[in-house]
């Protein structure tokens, strides 16, 4: 199952504590769900969810809450998908009344009714549960896992646009892109898509999302700390090759033994110990010197040495 999917399921297994809240919640499924389409027999309704609990949730909305007898069908193809159905005119227009989709005296005929009522849906709950719905429809989220990312897809230009504004009222910025015939309403960025799923009500989902998004910082501060440590291992290496060829270079035309004392030392013990950084170079002199020292005596030789290129 899908994290989408997880959010989802503990969204419908909330309980809307009022009817208000319940008919917001509707409003969303059908704002960002449903599909209108006109018959010889006039307009027909249909809401479709490969999710059965979404379609469950979704009849029981209408049915005790609207008080209208709708039809639940099962398509099983290469997917199960559930729809949720309407065929008479009159319930239909009695649907979106009552979720405040259409206004009094308004037809379904010719009335645009995939907008946001902002007369309808005023307080804080009803908002919470009007983005709920929505997300039900037609939202999705990704884990941090892989690229942070979620969204509200619409047909409805002007709806996505509405849809930004109510989430800008949690102090939310979504952005809209088009992807295909679809407008996009969406997050990607990590706190903003925390803040949604709180919005949500998704406490376990958010819970998970967090860990997971710490388990992901913490790969990525350990692999960037392992790439540091490669990648000065490998500077090490590099300068100790270049000490070592500028030692035996002097060393061949005869010049190392003419060089003071101290010079002599370090390239004696760099010649030993390959391996080792400057400060436990260092640490090999009697009496041991600082890693900067080193590093000064060390210039010195390779200086000595292109003096003979």
């Amino acid at each position: 199952m899908s994290f989408s999917s997880d959010v989802k399921n503990e969204i419908i297994n909330q309980k809307e504590k009022t009817k208000k809240q319940r008919i917001a919640m509707l409003a969303g499924l059908l704002c960002f769900g449903a599909k209108l389409s006109e018959s010889e027999s006039g307009i027909t309704f249909k809401f479709s969810t490969e999710n059965p609990k979404i379609a469950r949730k979704m009849y029981s909305l209408i049915k005790n809450d609207c008080e209208i007898k709708t039809e639940l069908r099962v398509f099983r193809g290469k997917t199960v998908v559930y729809f949720v159905m309407l065929e008479d005119t009159l319930e239909i227009n009695d649907l979106f009344h009552t979720a405040g989709l259409l206004k009094r005296g308004q037809d379904i005929s010719d009335s645009p009714v995939f907008l946001i009522n902002k007369d309808f849906i005023k307080e804080m709950p009803e908002k919470k549960a009007f983005i709920k719905g929505a997300f039900l429809a037609s939202g999705s989220v990704i884990t941090p896992q892989k690229n942070c990312h979620l969204e509200f897809a619409t047909s409805h230009q002007r709806l996505a646009t509405q849809m930004a504004q109510l989430l800008e009222e949690f102090e939310l910025g979504a952005k809209i892109a088009m992807r295909k015939s679809n407008y996009v309403v969406y997050f990607k960025n990590n706190s903003d898509v925390a803040d949604v799923l709180t919005i949500l009500g998704a406490y376990d989902a958010l819970m998970e999302y967090h860990n997971i998004k710490i388990m992901k910082e913490m790969r990525n501060t350990v692999n960037r700390k392992i790439n540091c440590d490669n990648a000065n291992m490998s500077k090490m290496i590099e300068a100790s090759m270049r000490q070592v060829e500028a030692i035996e270079k002097l060393d061949r035309l005869g010049v190392l033994s003419k060089l003071s004392q101290s010079l002599r030392e370090i390239a004696e013990v760099r010649l030993k110990y390959k391996e080792l950084d400057l400060k436990e170079l260092g640490q090999k002199l009697n009496p041991p010197i600082g890693k900067s020292g080193v590093n000064h005596r060390l210039r010195k030789l390779i200086e000595e040495a292109e003096k003979y290129n």
